[in-house]
C-alpha cells in the first residue's frame, strides 16, 4: 500500500512537472487575424521552434475590449493581426508592451509604431466586392466610386462591417473621410449609403459569402477576405473606389505583463524575418507582406488603385468618437 501511495505521488508529481514545463513552451495569444490566414504561420514557427501557440480568434472590437477589461490580470502574451489602428487605440489604453522585434529595421517605419508597441506584419487595402451575377443582370459594371453605391440598384442589397465589432468597419469609415476629405461630407455621404445597406455584419468578412452566394449584392471589405472569396471559386469582381481607399497595416504586439512574453518575443522576431514574411504567397493569403522583400501572392492584383495611409495617432485618438458618430448619426441602434 505504502509502495503504492509513493508510485502515485510520484506519478502526480510528473504529472505536474511535465504540465508546467509544457505551460512554459506556450504563447497564449488573442488572434485578429481570421484562422485559416493565421494557423500557417503558427504552425511553421512551431516547427520550426517546438513552441507551441495556443490561440481564441475575435474581431478587433472585441479584442480591444478584453484587453481592457484585462488590463490588471492580463491572459495572453501578445496580439496578432489586425488593423493597426485597433493597436494605436490600445497604446492609448495603456494595454500594450513596447518591443522592437530583431530585424524590425526591414519593416518600413510607416507601418510601424514610432516607440515600438506594435510592427507591421502585413497590408491589406480596402476594396469592393460585387456579385458578377448581379452586374450581368443589371447590365451594370462593377463600382469604381464610393458613390456608385449610392445606386438604387444597389437597394437593400450592400453587406459590410459593423465598426463597433470590426476593423474593417472603422477602416471603411476612416477611408471615405479621406477620400472625400471631409468629416461632415463623409457623414452625409454614408447616411445616404446606409439606405442601400442590408446588414452592417459583426466581422469584416461577413459578408463575403452573402455577395458571392447573392444573398447580397456587393459591399465593402479588406482585400484578403476579397481575394480568398474569389479563390473559393465564387463568380465575384473586386475593384477599387478611384476617389481612394486606406490600405490598413496589419499588426502584432505584446500584451503589457502578459505571461511568457519571452516566447512571444521569440515569436515576434520571426515574424519580420523574410522567410515568414513569405508565407502569404505560399499559403495563397492575399496580404501584401509588410516587408518589401519579401514574396508578393500573385493572386494580389492592385495595379491602378489609388490607396491612402491611416494616420494612425489619428486613429488612435479618434477611433471611438468616429465610431460612436456612425453609431448615433448613420446605425440609429
Amino acid at each position: 500500500m505504502r509502495k503504492t501511495f509513493r508510485l502515485t505521488v510520484t506519478t502526480l508529481l510528473l504529472a505536474l512537472i511535465f504540465s508546467v514545463s509544457v505551460a512554459a513552451q506556450t504563447i497564449d495569444l488573442y488572434s485578429i487575424m481570421p484562422e485559416s490566414f493565421a494557423v500557417p504561420f503558427f504552425e511553421a514557427f512551431t516547427a520550426e521552434t517546438g513552441i507551441k501557440i495556443n490561440f481564441v480568434r475575435h474581431s478587433a472590437g472585441e479584442v480591444l475590449v478584453r484587453l481592457i477589461a484585462e488590463k490588471n490580470n492580463p491572459r495572453v502574451s501578445m496580439v496578432f493581426g489586425g488593423p493597426a489602428d485597433t493597436f494605436a487605440a490600445a497604446v492609448h489604453e495603456g494595454v500594450l508592451e513596447s518591443y522592437a522585434p530583431a530585424g524590425v529595421e526591414a519593416i518600413p517605419e510607416l507601418y510601424r509604431d514610432s516607440n515600438n508597441y506594435f510592427t507591421g506584419i502585413a497590408l491589406n487595402p480596402i476594396v469592393f466586392l460585387t456579385n458578377k451575377g448581379f452586374l450581368k443582370d443589371n447590365n451594370i459594371e462593377a463600382p469604381t466610386s464610393w458613390f456608385d453605391l449610392l445606386n438604387p440598384v444597389y437597394a437593400n442589397g450592400l453587406q459590410m462591417a459593423d465598426a463597433r465589432t470590426s476593423g474593417t468597419g472603422f477602416n471603411r469609415i476612416a477611408s471615405i473621410i479621406l477620400a472625400l476629405g471631409d468629416e461632415d461630407a463623409a457623414f452625409d455621404y454614408m447616411e445616404k449609403m446606409h439606405e442601400n445597406v442590408q446588414v452592417y455584419t459583426k466581422s469584416g468578412g461577413g459578408g463575403t459569402v452573402p455577395v458571392a452566394t447573392r444573398q447580397a449584392t456587393s459591399g465593402v471589405f479588406f482585400l484578403v477576405d476579397s481575394i480568398e472569396t474569389a479563390r473559393r471559386g465564387y463568380d465575384v469582381e473586386i475593384s477599387f473606389p478611384e476617389e481612394g481607399s486606406i490600405v490598413s497595416v496589419e499588426a502584432m504586439a505584446l500584451v503589457k505583463n502578459g505571461p511568457n512574453q519571452d516566447l512571444a518575443k521569440q515569436f515576434m522576431d520571426w515574424m519580420v524575418t523574410p522567410e515568414a514574411q513569405s508565407l502569404y504567397a505560399k499559403h495563397g493569403i492575399g496580404f501584401l507582406p509588410a516587408r518589401p522583400d519579401a514574396t508578393v501572392s500573385e493572386l494580389v492584383d492592385v495595379e491602378g488603385a489609388l490607396f491612402f495611409n491611416l494616420d494612425l495617432d489619428w486613429a488612435g485618438e479618434n477611433r471611438q468618437r468616429v465610431i460612436e458618430k456612425w453609431v448615433d448619426e448613420i446605425v440609429g441602434f
